[in-house]
């Protein structure tokens, strides 16, 4: 597949609620043929399998690239966009817990306890994010409304690593406003970058298949630049390589638009950003997260 095409695919089928209903029984048929054994029944087996897809897709749910959880029904990718798509808050408790599954005696009650605890602790922070989502989006609101910005559309997704730090974007006609909040902070966000979503270079080009594609998988939160080599599609929703903390930060997800022979933008390249030092740019995360009076 070209690169079109594996945007179309990723966490569609693999992450879709109704194909995991057909292949769990699959699973757990086999998962018993290789475990006859054990104690467990098929029907177990495959409660498990489909618990594993249906939670994992559901966990992707909470990030911001899109889950088409309704696949092959729907093709829309959900997102709530209350988590990053790396997080080792989150990640962390399952890890260990899984790791004293594999070390302490299967006899052993710790086993069970250290995977409910890793769970708990989890989900704890799952529900944390939301909240502070939620924090984060009325600030954003206020501050947008302050500077008089009539936003149709609001986006608030966590900075890497955190979800103390919050990057908001609204949507003003053709431009993009963003700027950035932390729930530490005293007041609501005043600093906004306006961008120009360029919209009218694509006219005439709005059914073709790359642009089609692009405006599918972004929900409208790009921008579009002219250079030399043709036409830069930037997705802002991942945010930039700097996290908006300096001047010269890279869109994270960016495709240069490809024209066929017949001047239809049948194809795109993503790019792969400049990071600079991401340790020092985790540092200055971490340390506007604390929060500004």
């Amino acid at each position: 597949m070209d690169q079109v095409s594996q945007l179309a695919v990723h966490r569609a089928a693999s992450h879709s609620f109704l194909i995991a209903i057909l292949v769990a029984p699959l699973i757990g048929w086999l998962l018993k043929r290789l475990h006859q054994n054990g104690e467990a029944k098929t029907k177990e087996w495959a409660w498990m399998a489909f618990l594993v897809l249906v939670t994992h897709a559901g966990i992707d749910l909470f990030t911001v690239y899109g889950t088409q959880i309704w696949w092959p029904i729907s093709d829309t990718p959900f997102s709530l966009d209350s988590i990053f798509i790396i997080d080792p808050f989150y990640t962390t408790p399952l890890t260990l817990g899984v790791l004293v599954a594999l070390v302490v005696k299967r006899s052993s009650r710790k086993r069970a306890y250290a995977n409910i605890l890793g769970i708990m602790l989890s989900t704890l922070y799952l529900t944390w994010s939301s909240v502070a989502k939620l924090t984060s989006q009325g600030a954003f609101r206020q501050g947008l409304a302050s500077k008089g910005y009539h936003t149709e559309r609001l986006l608030t997704v966590p900075t890497p690593l955190n979800t103390l730090l919050w990057m908001g974007i609204g949507m003003d006609n053709d431009s993009l406003r963003v700027g950035l909040y932390s729930v530490l902070d005293s007041k609501t966000p005043n600093r906004f970058l306006s961008l120009g979503r360029n919209s009218d270079l694509l006219v005439g080009h709005t059914d073709d298949r790359a642009v089609a594609r692009l405006m599918w998988f972004t929900k409208g939160w790009y921008v579009v630049e002219e250079d030399s080599l043709g036409l830069l599609w930037s997705d802002y929703r991942f945010g930039r390589s700097d996290s908006w903390l300096d001047e010269d930060g890279s869109p994270v997800f960016q495709f240069r638009l490809v024209q066929d022979s017949t001047g239809t933008y049948s194809t795109f390249e993503q790019l792969r950003p400049g990071f600079g030092d991401p340790v020092e740019t985790l540092k200055k995360v971490y340390e506007r997260a604390k929060g500004i009076d």
